[in-house]
């Protein structure tokens, strides 16, 4: 047994994976008045992404529950104690990676979120889960959340939000 196969984390992400497959037509809505060519340009945006999450305040962009488990495994086989993580929306990502540092005896994740409201419910869910401990939540824009008091050693980072911000390869 793990922490993430327990009470109160096991039926909490259930129901939030549950949750998020059920709100996958408010994704569609929140750009239903944009044309796909308006969308795609928004999409990639190196400005734009504030306008783009900003459509998305209130629909949860989650990790797979795959991801999620390779995130929980990842962090257990490199022994992580220090994770930092770039958009957390409502917090299934974060449950996973916090799950593991509990496992691994102890750490800290420190996360960003750009939209005050995924915030908050993402607290919501880390003190439902029995994680919030090992959690700290940067409100804001990560460019800026994430560029002061990080710690000198990061043993994991996670890059899941404003994908038009990261350099092209």
């Amino acid at each position: 047994m793990t922490t993430l196969t327990e009470v109160p984390l096991a039926p909490l992400l259930d129901r939030l994976f549950d949750e998020a497959d059920a709100a996958e037509p408010k994704t569609d809505a929140a750009f239903a008045d944009l044309s796909d060519e308006e969308r795609a340009r928004l999409m990639r945006s190196k400005t734009g992404y504030r306008e783009l999450y900003g459509r998305l305040r209130n629909v949860p962009l989650p990790v797979s529950r795959e991801t999620g488990a390779l995130l929980y495994m990842l962090t257990r086989s490199a022994k992580a104690r220090t994770i930092v993580e770039f958009g957390t929306s409502f917090g299934i990502s974060t449950l996973h990676l916090a799950a593991a540092l509990r496992d691994n005896g102890g750490g800290r994740l420190i996360t960003s979120e750009f939209e005050p409201s995924k915030a908050a419910r993402a607290r919501k869910n880390l003190e439902a889960g029995g994680v919030i401990d090992l959690v700290e939540i940067r409100e804001g824009d990560a460019l800026k959340t994430l560029s002061v008091d990080l710690p000198d050693a990061i043993d994991l980072v996670l890059l899941d939000g404003a994908k038009s911000l990261y350099p092209k390869s």
